[in-house]
């Protein structure tokens, strides 16, 4: 007999993890050289979070049905998930700016690590990972 397996949960990692890769792959495009942190990093296009969630998602209105409890539930936390993205990543680009602006009043020319990258996601980075999380999802089917 062969063990269950959960598709929602499997569509969710490759999801999040080929949101990842392609990261890499871009960055490896764009700057010619490997960069391994990008599959550990949070920010960029596509989103992880945002296309785990929505693999998850659309699994589980496969396996139970869009009427199910179970999708209205994975359908709640797969939106607030994707406006908390969105939204702290904004606010931490913001307090980034913030930073720089506190550092040029007192005249410091070094920046912490925090003040100089921004972290903002846009709504392009959620929706583009929504959407690789909906075709892995199709896929693992």
């Amino acid at each position: 007999m062969n063990p269950p397996t959960s598709l929602p949960f499997v569509a969710a990692v490759v999801a999040g993890m080929m949101a990842q890769a392609i990261k890499v792959l871009s960055f490896l495009v764009l700057e010619k050289r490997i960069n391994y942190r990008r599959f550990v990093q949070t920010d960029g296009t596509p989103n992880m979070h945002s296309a785990a969630f929505a693999a998850l998602t659309l699994e589980v209105a496969i396996r139970d049905g869009f009427g199910s409890i179970p999708f209205a539930l994975a359908l709640c936390v797969t939106a607030m998930v994707s406006v908390d993205i969105w939204n702290v990543k904004r606010a931490a680009s913001r307090h980034a700016e913030l930073i720089e602006l506190i550092l040029d009043r007192i005249g410091r020319t070094e920046r912490p690590e925090a003040a100089r990258k921004a972290l903002s996601y846009t709504p392009v980075d959620v929706l583009a990972g929504t959407a690789l999380g909906c075709i892995v999802a199709l896929l693992v089917v």
